[in-house]
């Protein structure tokens, strides 16, 4: 199994199965339900902006895991919204029709300015999920170390982690692999713990060097 970077030119299949194991694996999040098409062209734009980092886990040529992340949250949303804010529309306005409720996108906006209020890392690991087949084997672990040493070698001390109280695995995930929680907040319906995470060597000494797709 390697761990590798997604850049522009990868194949377009492994920004598919992403979004695939997106959907499936992190229902709790909004990008979730809009579909697996919004979610290839998001993990695209993910793996062309120079603030991001987009890691996956192949195994047998396939993507078995992914991990991405930002370094700053609050700068990629804006350059997102401003790029990308027509498709975003498109699936977000009928969400929240059908909802009669605008609690996401306001939960979404204080989730990002509390990062000014509360002295959060603004950098962030955005999103991580496992084939449900591929668990048990360090998959995860081996996602988050390869994050954590891109961010060390950005010159970044640390970063943050949001998991909702419906994602019991990622509550004990984070702390296990030394993240210590840092706040609690309120994303749409579900209130999620923020986790703080080191990048320093002596917090995970299993960290390996991605390869690029």
């Amino acid at each position: 199994m390697n761990i590798v970077v997604l850049s522009p030119g990868s194949p377009d299949h492994h920004f598919r199965e992403a979004a695939r194991l997106h959907k499936t694996e992190l229902q709790a999040g909004l990008l979730a339900k809009f579909g697996v098409e919004f979610l290839t062209g998001f993990y695209h734009y993910v793996a062309r902006d120079p603030g991001c980092i987009l890691l996956v886990a192949i195994d047998n040529g396939r993507v078995v895991g992914f991990v991405s992340g930002t370094y700053d949250i609050g700068k990629f949303y804006h350059r997102f919204v401003l790029r990308q804010g027509i498709k975003l529309a498109v699936h977000l306005v009928p969400y929240l029709l059908r909802r009669r409720s605008l609690s996401p996108v306001a939960s979404i906006r204080h989730y990002l300015t509390s990062r000014v209020t509360s002295h959060l890392p603004v950098s962030e690991l955005t999103s991580l999920a496992v084939d449900p087949g591929a668990q048990r084997r360090g998959v995860g672990k081996k996602l988050f170390t390869a994050l954590q040493g891109h961010f060390r070698s950005r010159g970044i001390e640390a970063f943050q982690v949001t998991a909702a109280e419906t994602q019991t695995a990622a509550l004990r995930f984070y702390p296990a692999l030394g993240a210590r929680m840092a706040s609690k907040t309120q994303l749409g319906d579900l209130e999620s713990s923020i986790f703080v995470c080191a990048t320093a060597a002596s917090a995970n000494s299993n960290c390996e060097s991605p390869h690029t797709a």
